[in-house]
């Protein structure tokens, strides 16, 4: 785990597919498996996510930071106090943070619940390169929706997409792909939709390292190299994430469908030899 060729190529293997509707998890799983590395750290993927929160955080840094002002201002107003409700509603704002709240219940209670489980898959690749085939129809989804994507989310929404990303802590099922195509599929635009999926991320990234903080000691990597790995998947999660809401933009999505089952099918026959 302290060759400093194999940490880098984790981390560009993140940053490239965390935001890229093809799963992370997935291709580390592959990867990892591939290069001879039977027993694939679950902390060491998390800490190679906090790289990718971070092109998160850089990308999405102005509307975090209206989120936490407004947050923050009507925590100090007595009116909140008194109408919580009619005042969450009539601020964008708190109304998101309120969604971001709802859509991470289902997310936490099912890396909670089901946390020992969903992790013992991450040594089985033939069951990740079957959830990359599953990840590749996911991504077909939203051309089933033949209106213009161009409605607000909605409150009823956020728990059924928090439902999907908890459902994506298996490896081989892409969240940003899941969380993406479920919103599209709902009717909201290719922006809101991204927006949407990306800042409920953070929470989830947070859950999941804090849950695995235990464990973080017997990672067998020196700090320097796991320093190199979360740097770079932060630099290529980034220039994947610029890269990705351009293809959303352009209505594209479904294109990385193809992909994901080719990979899986490809894994399949390989695992087979």
């Amino acid at each position: 785990m302290n060759n400093i060729f194999y940490v880098i190529s984790l981390g560009v293997l993140q940053g490239l597919t965390e935001f890229l509707p093809i799963s992370s998890s997935g291709h580390l799983v592959i990867l990892q498996h591939f290069l001879g590395f039977r027993n694939p750290q679950v902390s060491f993927d998390l800490a190679l996510h906090l790289g990718t929160l971070g092109a998160v955080i850089v990308v999405y840094r102005q509307t975090l930071w209206e989120l936490i002002k407004s947050g923050v201002s009507v925590l100090i107003k007595l009116d909140f106090y008194r109408c919580p409700i009619q005042t969450v509603l009539e601020n964008p704002d708190l109304k998101l943070i309120w969604f971001i709240l709802i859509g991470s219940i289902p997310t936490g209670l099912i890396g909670f619940l089901f946390q020992d489980q969903l992790e013992s898959l991450f040594n089985r690749p033939e069951w990740v390169a079957l959830m990359l085939i599953i990840t590749g129809l996911i991504l077909q989804l939203p051309r089933l929706r033949k209106q213009n994507n161009n409605q607000a989310l909605k409150a009823w929404h956020t728990p059924l997409i928090g439902l999907v990303q908890g459902m994506a802590i298996i490896p081989g099922i892409s969240r940003s792909g899941s969380t993406i195509s479920l919103a599209l599929l709902l009717g909201t635009s290719p922006e809101t939709a991204a927006k949407y999926s990306f800042l409920l991320s953070i929470p989830a990234i947070l859950g999941a390292v804090a849950l695995k903080l235990k464990d973080f000691t017997a990672i067998f990597i020196s700090p320097t190299n796991m320093a190199v790995s979360v740097l770079t998947s932060f630099v290529i999660g980034w220039l994947a994430l610029r890269f990705l809401l351009s293809i959303l933009n352009r209505g594209k999505l479904s294109v990385f469908s193809y992909y994901c089952v080719i990979i899986g099918l490809l894994t399949f026959a390989w695992l087979r030899i």
